[in-house]
């Protein structure tokens, strides 16, 4: 049926045409969304159509949607095969190798063939996680691309860089996902896509993959000019964990660990770092006074709201250590927080089990309490939070929250509800090939449990649905 006569119906009808009733209404998007859906209701307001499940509503354009058809659909995820000019893992990530790759993107994507290299990436994602138990077994670890051309992957814009997350710890494999859906929500300058694979590297099956940008000065990332400055407040790339960079200093003020990702190599002297933590040093002293009219003169507030806000939503304690926390300063000297980075240390993740559990959710506790001059952690959230000793600050802080906290969970969970129903088959074909269980591998002596992904990924949307009213109680008695 052509898709603009359908759209006219439904526009007409604002029900689901009698013939497409009792059938799954399949809704791809020109952006690359896959919807299936049991839909009670379709209605229209001007040119957009807007799809009901349940409680669940998908607003679209209807120029935005590139197909709707009625039914069951064999969807296909995105496939990535990586095969190394040596036909071995990928065991460092120091060390480039050199391979090839192709992409199969699926039922939504084109696919495309390519040279580049590959190596390990992360800290603690790297070095605890991902072994399946067997530390000569290198599966589910994260690995960064480079290609010899860029390349447009998955509908994101062409570049060169890219990072395959694993989401090992994660059983729901939607945690990043979560706090890059919230990003997107609040309107942060960029925050990384969220588009999903499954891997083979050297004809081995590696699992379910997430595909997003490297976090990088770049037009369609971090969208600064040559001369601007891209941070990164995180105690691993910080003078103390690796003493052998170039790049990393303390800050002044609150000795927080900084690592300069750019500008970089030779384009980052001794002179232009000595200026970058000079600056920053300023704005650490300016926080410290409290004085939030000055503090604007070199910081962009409203992103230190938005922010704090999805710190303190999932629990992210690496808020305080600091880890994956950026900044960057555009060429007005102006200081911005962000992207978005690293949360599956969050959502009240049972540190007791911190190499080899996948615990969540045990409790609502709040980072800041009820008093953010007071925080539950008192080391890097000291600058984070300083500026709730400011009544507009605390002031500008509750509206944005009393703004954003009715429509959050609902919006963010029905992107996260389409990603599973796309991964459905991929997250089962990962359990198989590397079931997680809760405390690890167990004892020798015991039967571990197995995590269901499916069940992990109710209690995600379940503990955030209850932490914001909980957050929401918290906020109402910040102090002025």
């Amino acid at each position: 049926m052509n898709l603009r006569f359908l759209i006219n119906l439904l526009v007409l009808t604002c029900t689901v045409p009698v013939w497409a009733q009792e059938q799954p209404m399949n809704v791809f998007t020109n952006k690359g969304l896959f919807y299936q859906l049991p839909l009670d209701t379709v209605s229209t307001v001007e040119d957009r159509l807007i799809f009901r499940d349940g409680t669940r509503r998908f607003d679209h354009a209807a120029t935005a949607i590139d197909s709707i058809t009625f039914g069951e659909v064999d969807f296909h995820n995105a496939v990535l095969y990586i095969d190394t000019e040596d036909g071995m893992p990928i065991t460092s990530k120091e060390t480039w190798k050199g391979a090839h790759f192709r992409l199969d993107g699926g039922t939504l994507f084109p696919g495309f063939e390519a040279d580049g290299r590959i190596r390990g990436r992360g800290n603690s994602t790297w070095s605890w996680y991902g072994y399946g138990g067997d530390p000569l077994v290198y599966g589910r670890r994260p690995y960064k691309i480079k290609f010899d051309v860029k390349q447009r992957v998955l509908q994101m814009n062409s570049d060169r860089t890219w990072v395959l997350l694993a989401n090992w710890r994660d059983g729901s494999f939607m945690m990043n996902a979560f706090a890059n859906e919230v990003g997107r929500y609040l309107g942060f300058a960029f925050t990384p896509h969220n588009r999903f694979c499954e891997v083979y590297i050297n004809g081995e099956y590696e699992g379910l993959y997430q595909l997003c940008e490297q976090i990088e000065r770049s037009g369609h990332r971090v969208d600064i000019e040559e001369g601007d400055v891209l941070i990164c407040l995180d105690a691993d790339d910080g003078p103390n964990l690796s003493p052998n960079a170039t790049n990393n200093f303390w800050s002044m003020t609150y000795n927080l660990p900084v690592a300069v990702k750019y500008p970089k190599d030779e384009a980052l002297t001794e002179a232009v770092k000595k200026d970058i933590r000079n600056d920053l040093g300023y704005l650490e002293y300016r926080i410290s006074s409290h004085d939030l009219k000055s503090v604007r003169q070199q910081l962009d507030v409203q992103s230190l709201i938005d922010f704090l806000i999805v710190q303190e939503l999932t629990c992210n304690v690496e808020l305080d250590a600091p880890r994956s926390m950026y900044m960057y300063r555009t060429a007005d000297r102006i200081w911005h927080f962000g992207p978005l980075w690293d949360f599956d240390a969050g959502f009240d993740f049972d540190w007791s089990n911190m190499y080899s559990g996948h615990t969540y959710y045990g409790s609502q506790k709040l980072l800041y309490g009820t008093n953010p001059l007071k925080p539950n952690y008192k080391s890097g959230t000291k600058f984070f939070l300083a500026l709730f000793a400011s009544k507009e600050f605390t002031s500008a802080y509750k509206e944005r929250w009393a703004e954003v906290k009715n429509a959050l969970v609902d919006t963010v969970f029905t992107r996260l509800d389409n990603y599973r129903a796309q991964l459905k088959e991929a997250i089962r074909r990962n359990d198989d090939r590397w079931p997680i269980y809760k405390d690890g591998d167990g004892w020798w002596w015991s039967t571990p449990e197995r995590i269901d992904p499916d069940e992990e990924y109710r209690r995600l949307q379940q503990w955030v649905e209850q932490r914001i009213p909980v957050m929401d109680a918290a906020i109402r008695k910040y102090p002025e």
